[in-house]
């Protein structure tokens, strides 16, 4: 059995106004495409109520770091009370969605992923020896990395999320 260690745990982004969903799937695929992060999407759930739509999404990137350790990350999003609206960008109406985001990011560290450790009990003694004594730097450089890589995406949502908050809602249609 694989050791799995949580190194960050629900770090949550908290978000209402306006957004497009799209394009917030756009800037993930393309955050793992450049870290050539591979991708498995675990839940995809819509709901539509009489005030919005309800959609949650979990997404569990991994990326294989070396033959003993893999990074996975863990994207949870819930979309609340999704409404479309169109707003004005650049003097131009465009369709955008309107609602409360709640995100959710988890980071894990997974020891011996190809479960070559434990096929004997010996094996896994000195498994357990060898991530505490002898490879312990190792890991730790690991894990500061994995942290800042989910800050990194944490940041970059909230800078996605934070250019929509200048758009204005349009009840009519203005006159340029």
């Amino acid at each position: 059995m694989s050791d799995m260690r949580i190194i960050v745990d629900h770090m949550k982004l908290d978000y209402s106004g306006l957004f497009n969903a799209k394009e917030l799937f756009k800037i993930i695929n393309k955050w793992c495409q450049d870290r050539n992060i591979h991708k498995k999407e675990d839940k995809c759930f819509e709901q539509s109520l009489p005030e919005g739509k309800d959609m949650e999404y979990e997404i569990s990137p991994w990326k294989k770091i070396s033959d003993y350790i893999r990074y996975i990350y863990r994207i949870r999003i819930l979309f609340k009370e999704v409404k479309k609206t169109e707003v004005i960008k650049e003097k131009k109406k465009v369709k955008a969605d309107q609602g409360r985001i709640l995100l959710y990011l988890d980071g894990f560290i997974e020891h011996d992923y190809e479960h070559r450790w434990d096929e004997r009990p010996m094996f896994i003694f000195f498994r357990a020896l060898f991530d505490r004594f002898i490879y312990k730097s190792y890991t730790e450089r690991f894990e500061h990395r994995l942290t800042h890589d989910i800050h990194d995406l944490y940041d970059e949502i909230e800078r996605f999320l934070n250019t929509y908050r200048h758009y204005k809602v349009v009840s009519k249609s203005p006159h340029f």
